[in-house]
């Protein structure tokens, strides 16, 4: 099954349950995409938020990097955040296609 999980409500909780539920699911053989919405990056920049490591490991999932909205990406990702998690993180493609995805969660 292919999913797309997005991240969009800036709580530690709702981040860190999406989180774990994509990566709950790659480990048992489904395609998993994650976009981090600009509300969640505040998270993903504390380097103590589970959110923060856990997007750390996608590769150890073999689950490709997390989207990140442009303007987000652009000017914080490259000087701002360490290079082991800049590189698990990816510019969102302008058009997302629903119909690529079975199944697509938002938290």
């Amino acid at each position: 099954m292919r999913l797309l999980i997005q991240l969009h409500t800036p709580t530690e909780a709702a981040s860190y349950e999406g989180c774990a539920l994509a990566l709950t699911l790659a480990t048992f053989g489904h395609e998993v995409q994650l976009f981090l919405d600009a509300p969640v990056f505040g998270l993903l920049m504390q380097s103590d938020s589970r959110l923060h490591g856990m997007i750390q490991s996608l590769e150890l999932y073999d689950m490709p990097a997390a989207w990140l909205p442009d303007d987000v990406f652009s000017g914080w990702v490259t000087g701002i955040l360490p290079t082991d998690l800049a590189l698990q993180l990816t510019v969102v493609p302008e058009v997302i296609n629903s119909q690529d995805f079975e199944q697509i969660l938002t938290f």
